[in-house]
């Protein structure tokens, strides 16, 4: 398939610590994922951005004890919504809590330490941690990738213009 590629990947399950295959392909837009091991089990996954699309194949072999050795499954990884808007998920950023300033940045598919991954829960609690433990400044970076939410606003009278905003939850 054009497009394709594949990544030796460290496997933390069961069967030991073990080198599989993730491969990673385009349909459109979204991107595709798939985990194989070797006895040619494979697990697939899509999604919108190269590491939303991890996430999903990783809450499919989560269940099953498997955790990947790759920097978008490191419990402190997380991408902003710059990162998969602009570079569509293929970096991502190592969060520490309390720490101001722009983060470092590592590829999402790079090599991680088993002991640095965690399941997509781990993941989401500890960019949940971090979120609360930054500064309230209101500067831009404050927040990296806070959900956002798209509000409508229309005239009190039903009449003029309509605009759109777009505010960070919680913001």
């Amino acid at each position: 398939m054009p497009g394709t590629e594949s990544h030796p990947v460290r496997v933390a399950s069961e069967s030991g610590d073990q080198q599989w295959t993730l491969t990673t392909s385009r349909r459109g837009r979204d991107w595709l994922i798939a985990l194989t091991d070797h006895d040619g089990n494979s697990w697939t996954a899509e999604g919108p951005d190269l590491f939303e699309a991890l996430r999903a194949l990783r809450r499919v072999v989560d269940s099953l004890g498997i955790r990947l050795g790759v920097n978008g499954a490191r419990r402190n990884a997380w991408a902003s919504g710059m990162q998969r808007d602009m570079g569509e998920g293929r970096v991502v950023y190592l969060l520490t809590e309390g720490e101001t300033g722009r983060p470092p940045q590592v590829s999402t598919l790079g090599p991680a330490s088993l002991a640095e991954v965690g399941s997509v829960g781990e993941q989401d609690e500890q960019y949940a941690r971090w979120l609360s433990s930054r500064p309230a400044t209101g500067l831009p970076g404050s927040r990296i990738a806070a959900p956002i939410r798209a509000t409508t606003v229309k005239s009190a009278h039903g009449s003029g213009p309509v605009t759109t905003r777009a505010a960070g939850l919680g913001a």
